[in-house]
């Protein structure tokens, strides 16, 4: 119990001088300011490099859906196979039938079997 209470007082001693020390110390005070300013400065310009980046990421992204979304459909219509045509994903089988046959699936793939 009295070596915590030694570490203590020796801590809050030490505490107070540094603190006092540093927050007198003009040397100090100036470095912290420039130091503010400078992570200020990077967040600033950072945030804004990440903004103008997504933008050009979503604009890339609009163009290649709707590019790829236009592209398939006229090429479904031209083509009239069918196999350009998307469309939405099926529902896999539920319960145990489900999961054996999903098992089965990625046994194949793994073993190579798979024609896919």
């Amino acid at each position: 119990m009295s070596q915590q209470f030694i570490q203590r007082v020796v801590n809050w001693i030490a505490n107070e001088l540094f603190i006092k020390g540093l927050a007198e110390s003009k040397t100090f005070q100036r470095f912290a300011v420039h130091t503010d300013k400078h992570i200020q400065k990077f967040k600033k310009d950072g945030v804004e490099q990440l903004n103008s980046q997504f933008d050009e990421l979503h604009k890339q992204a609009t163009k290649a859906a709707y590019s790829t979304s236009s592209s398939a459909t006229s090429s479904a219509k031209g083509s009239g196979g069918g196999k350009g045509v998307i469309q939405p994903p099926k529902k896999p089988m539920e319960g145990i039938p489900g999961f054996f046959s999903a098992l089965g699936k990625v046994i194949r793939k793994d073993l190579g079997l798979d024609k896919k």
